[in-house]
C-alpha cells in the first residue's frame, strides 16, 4: 500500500501543479486577448485616421488642381495683356516719332477725348480690333478708378486744424 500512497501523493501533486499552471496560462490568455482587443481598436483608429487623411489629401489635390487651372488662366490673360500693351507702346512710340504733337494736345482731364484720340491712333496704326477693345477697356477702367477718387467723402485727417481761441 505504500506504493499506492506514494503514487497517489505524486499524482495529487501533479494535478495541483497542473491546475496552477492552467490558471497561469488562462490568465496569460486573458491578458493576451485584452492586448489583441486593444491592438485591434488601435488598428481601427489608425485605419479611420488614414481614410480621413486620404480624403483630405484628395480634397487638397482637387483644390490645388483648380488653383493651378485658375493660375494658368490668369497667367495667360496677363501675358496676353502685357503683350497687347507692349504692341500698343510700340505703335504709340512710332506714331509719336512721326507726329510728336498728336498726343500732346490731349486734355488729360477729359477722358472721353483721350479715348477718341487713342481710338484714332489705334485705327490709324491698323491695330487689331481685339487689341483695341482691350486697350479701350483698360483706359475706361482707369477712368473709373480716377472718377472714384473725385467722389466726395470724409475729409482727410490733416485737412482740418483746430483754431486756438
Amino acid at each position: 500500500f505504500e506504493w499506492c500512497d506514494d503514487t497517489a501523493k505524486n499524482l495529487e501533486h501533479a494535478v495541483e501543479t497542473a491546475t496552477k499552471d492552467k490558471a497561469k496560462l488562462e490568465a496569460k490568455i486573458g491578458e493576451l486577448t485584452s492586448d489583441i482587443e486593444t491592438s485591434a481598436s488601435a488598428i481601427d483608429g489608425l485605419a479611420s485616421s488614414l481614410a480621413k487623411a486620404d480624403e483630405e489629401l484628395k480634397n487638397a489635390t482637387l483644390i490645388r488642381e483648380k488653383e493651378v487651372a485658375d493660375f494658368k488662366s490668369s497667367e495667360a490673360e496677363l501675358t496676353d495683356s502685357v503683350d497687347t500693351l507692349g504692341r500698343a507702346i510700340g505703335i504709340l512710340e512710332r506714331e509719336m516719332a512721326k507726329n510728336p504733337a498728336a498726343l500732346a494736345q490731349v486734355d488729360a482731364s477729359n477722358m472721353a477725348g483721350a479715348l477718341k484720340v487713342l481710338g484714332a491712333v489705334l485705327d490709324g496704326a491698323a491695330f487689331a480690333a481685339a487689341d483695341q477693345k482691350k486697350l479701350v477697356a483698360l483706359v475706361q477702367a482707369q477712368q473709373g478708378d480716377s472718377d472714384d477718387e473725385l467722389e466726395p467723402g470724409a475729409p482727410e485727417a490733416a485737412a482740418y486744424k483746430a483754431h486756438g481761441g
